[in-house]
């Protein structure tokens, strides 16, 4: 059993440090608002992803939840392509969490996306990111089979146990039979045949208490 806590312990050190990876600070630089068709795009340049929630709470209102992210000392607003945004505010909604509420025509329908420095343009939404979603379900997969892997030895252990008292229970009403034949029989009765068989059952049972004890 210690041996599968260390498992387990390891495992869960490595999922955490796996999802830390990305510990050092991840800032907000810039939001850029551009028209695209009848729709706009909203990019956040980052140092690197994070997780982002869309909700729209009207047709020309939505607000994006940032987590693991802050925002730099300055954050800049562009406008490519329109100057119809009503409004723009950035709100710090807790540690490493963001809130920004955008204002503008048919904004619920804008595509959100995140430019991270050095890195390549992704559209977010409402999805954890992909590259911690497949680690974390590697590690709980890898978790739940040293978990059933355990529950199994546990059980064989314990089975194991069952059947080793039964035989010690078996071999002690034996010898207690012995002893009562050997009490109560008179000699002339105990003939060579007599011994012979109880020898074998003799040798049967220590074989069967050595095997009980491995």
């Amino acid at each position: 059993m210690k041996k599968t806590f260390l498992i387990l312990g390891f495992l869960t050190a490595f999922l955490i440090a796996g999802l830390n990876v990305s510990a050092k600070t991840n800032q907000l630089h810039t939001i850029t608002l551009e028209k695209n068709g009848g729709n706009y795009n909203i990019i956040l340049d980052t140092d690197s992803i994070s997780k982002v929630s869309k909700k729209v709470l009207s047709d020309n209102e939505i607000v994006l939840e940032l987590s693991g992210i802050t925002s730099s000392d300055t954050v800049n607003a562009l406008y490519k392509g329109t100057d119809s945004i009503d409004n723009l505010v950035i709100e710090h909604a807790g540690l490493n969490k963001l809130k920004i509420y955008v204002s503008a025509q048919n904004i619920k329908t804008s595509s959100v996306i995140m430019q991270p420095v050095n890195g390549t343009e992704t559209l977010v939404g409402e999805s954890f990111p992909a590259d911690k979603a497949v680690w974390t379900v590697f590690v709980l997969v890898v978790l739940g089979v040293v978990i059933k892997r355990s529950i199994r030895r546990a059980n064989e252990d314990e089975s194991l146990a069952i059947k080793r008292d039964i035989k010690d229970r078996e071999i002690a009403l034996y010898r207690q039979y012995r002893r009562s034949i050997d009490e109560g029989v008179s000699l002339p009765v105990k003939d060579a045949k007599m011994q012979n068989i109880l020898k074998k059952i003799d040798r049967k049972i220590d074989e069967r208490l050595s095997m009980s004890i491995k």
